[in-house]
C-alpha cells in the first residue's frame, strides 16, 4: 500500500469535475473539489471585466498582508514600527542608491532577515505585484553583503506594499480576448528614427560615489 499525500492539485480542464471524480475514486480527497482561491501562496478568483465577461485573477494580497502583519510584530518586539520607515507614498526615495550605500554592513542576524525579507518581495513579484520589481531588482544586488541602509530600504517597500493594500486590491487579470492590431499602423513611422532610441545619451558618473582602491586593470581586445 502506498500513500500519496499532496497539497493542492489544480486541474484545467472544459469539464474538470469528470476527471476529478474519477480521482477521488482512487485517492482521498480529503476538503473535496471546488473552483481554485489559492495557488501557490496567491489568491485565485472571478472578477468581472468592463465587458461583462467573466474572467480568473491572481493576487498576493493575503501573502502580502501575513508577511506584513509578521514584520509589524518583529519590529514591536524592538521598539519599532512600520510607520517609522518612510511615507509609504512610493518604494523607497528616488534619490536612494542602494550601489552608493555606505552605511554599516549588517551582522550575520541582520543579513538572514535581509535576505528573508528579499524573498518575500520577489514572491510577491511573482503574484503580480511588479511595481515593486525594479526596487527590489537593485536590493537584490546587495544579498552577499547588505547594509543596514539596504534593510531600512527594504522596511520602506513593506510600508509602500502596506499602505497600497488598505487602498485597494491590486491583481493580474487573465484576460484571454486577442486584440489584433494592424500592421498599417505603422506605415508612418520613420524607420531611421528607430535605429537609436538613446543616440543623444551620455552615460552619468555618480559625483560622490568612493575613492577607487587596488591596482588599475586595463583590457585589450
Amino acid at each position: 500500500m502506498m500513500l500519496v499525500h499532496v497539497d493542492d492539485v489544480l486541474h484545467l480542464a472544459e469539464d474538470p469535475s469528470e476527471d476529478m471524480t474519477r480521482l477521488s475514486k482512487i485517492y482521498r480527497l480529503k476538503d473535496g473539489t471546488g473552483e481554485p482561491d489559492r495557488y501557490l501562496a496567491g489568491n485565485i478568483e472571478r472578477v468581472q471585466t468592463s465587458d461583462g465577461s467573466v474572467v480568473w485573477s491572481l493576487s498576493c494580497h493575503d501573502y502580502l498582508n501575513n508577511a506584513i502583519q509578521q514584520i509589524k510584530s518583529e519590529l514591536s518586539q524592538k521598539d519599532l514600527a512600520l510607520k517609522q520607515f518612510g511615507t509609504g507614498l512610493r518604494p523607497y526615495p528616488a534619490s536612494y542608491r542602494p550601489e552608493m550605500d555606505v552605511t554599516p554592513t549588517l551582522d550575520e542576524e541582520g543579513t538572514n532577515k535581509f535576505q528573508q525579507l528579499i524573498g518575500i518581495l520577489r514572491w510577491a513579484i511573482e503574484l503580480g505585484r511588479i511595481d515593486i520589481l525594479t526596487e527590489v531588482s537593485c536590493l537584490s544586488q546587495h544579498l552577499a553583503e547588505p547594509r543596514d541602509g539596504h534593510l531600512i530600504a527594504v522596511y520602506k517597500i513593506f510600508k509602500y506594499l502596506d499602505i497600497s493594500l488598505r487602498k485597494d486590491k491590486d491583481r493580474i487579470v487573465f484576460d484571454g480576448k486577442f486584440k489584433f492590431v494592424d500592421h498599417v499602423t505603422f506605415n508612418d513611422v520613420n524607420i531611421e528614427e528607430w535605429k537609436d532610441f538613446y543616440k543623444d545619451a551620455e552615460e552619468e558618473f555618480p559625483v560622490k560615489g568612493p575613492e577607487p582602491l587596488g591596482n588599475p586593470v586595463r583590457l585589450s581586445a
